[in-house]
């Protein structure tokens, strides 16, 4: 009778400890999910930086390279110089031209000055011209009555009629003459369009030169350095590369459930892989718009629909962008794998 008590209260205990830990799994997995709607976090993640595809903005030969593979350059640094004489050449040319066009205007300048003179004078001329030719033919009015009564002479009348006719011809002349100098006169505007196509041709050329040396554009590290003086760098095409070292990134794959409490501004956390015991701290800087999407692309202008229907559906998982506060720099590549967890 005493050992079947016993045993009962050995299996009652066992179900009690059985229920127990049922109890305290349950808990645990309540505080997980809880743990994780409150604080998300994955391990797929890796580091990313702005990077600068450095390339010359005119083309040359390479005749001083100034960086090395790896090595830091700051912001202002010399990169690398194309020779600048063809460039020394054009700017050289186009400063003359433009010197013997202005040259060329003050020389215009001063002979259409001269030739408004001589239209002004002339249009001068043309007046006493017009005022002598009215004065004649009011004495020839006032004589011809009087010639006619016998109180002046017939001499005198045809004098005046000379006079008339004289005058007339003046008038006339001058008005030619007017004509010819108000044409003569000519225009500097198309050398001072001339002028201003020269000035912008100098300030291209001066331009060309100065891009002759190619500066960092900011504080980074050179990589993909695969070129050594003497190579042709040809316009737009990058000779290497700079990783801007100003501003750091953990780029974090999250799932589409946990995106409605990650905003801008959350605090975040970084773990770099191998460095595990190390955390850097950041903040939410932006979240990705959009994926492409395993199903309802367009494929010869049709959507492609798969003809298979899977029952689970799996959560799609979208960028979380954290910039990091203060990244080690000894920590920092691109591309290394990350784990992230954000702080709601």
């Amino acid at each position: 009778m005493a050992k079947e008590t016993r045993n009962g209260m050995a299996k009652g205990l066992g179900v009690l400890i059985s229920l127990l830990a049922l109890i305290a799994a349950g808990v645990a997995v309540v505080l997980v999910v809880n743990r994780l709607e409150q604080r998300p976090r994955t391990n797929d993640g890796y580091l990313a930086a702005d990077i600068v595809h450095m390339a010359s903005e005119v083309s040359g030969r390479i005749i001083r390279l100034d960086v090395q593979n790896n090595r830091y350059v700051r912001r202002g640094d010399e990169l690398f110089v194309i020779d600048p004489e063809p460039f020394q050449y054009a700017h050289d040319a186009a400063s003359a031209k433009l010197a013997s066009l202005r040259a060329q205007y003050d020389i215009d300048t001063r002979q259409v000055e001269a030739q408004n003179s001589r239209a002004a004078a002339a249009r001068s001329n043309t007046r006493s011209s017009a005022a002598q030719l009215s004065l004649a033919q009011a004495t020839l009015n006032r004589l011809e009555p009087l010639g006619a009564q016998g109180f002046v002479t017939r001499e005198q009348v045809d004098q005046a009629r000379t006079a008339v006719r004289t005058a007339s011809a003046g008038l006339s002349s001058s008005r030619n003459e007017a004509d010819a100098a108000r044409q003569a006169v000519t225009d500097t505007k198309p050398l001072e369009a001339q002028i201003k196509q020269a000035e912008a041709d100098l300030a291209e050329a001066t331009r060309n030169l100065r891009l002759t040396v190619v500066r960092a554009p900011c504080d980074g590290q050179i990589t993909a350095l695969t070129i050594a003086t003497g190579e042709y760098a040809r316009q737009g095409t990058p000779v290497f590369t700079i990783i801007d070292t100003d501003r750091w990134y953990a780029i974090g794959n999250f799932r589409e459930t946990n995106l409605s409490g990650i905003h801008p501004g959350q605090h975040a956390t970084v773990w770099v892989l191998g460095f595990g015991a190390q955390a850097v701290d950041g903040h939410v800087d932006s979240l990705n718009g959009g994926v492409v999407p395993d199903e309802g692309t367009v494929s010869n202008g049709l959507p492609d629909v798969p003809r298979s229907l899977e029952w689970v559906r799996i959560a799609q998982r979208f960028p979380v962008r954290i910039l990091l506060d203060h990244p080690p720099p000894a920590l920092m590549r691109i591309g290394a794998t990350a784990s992230i967890m954000i702080d709601r």
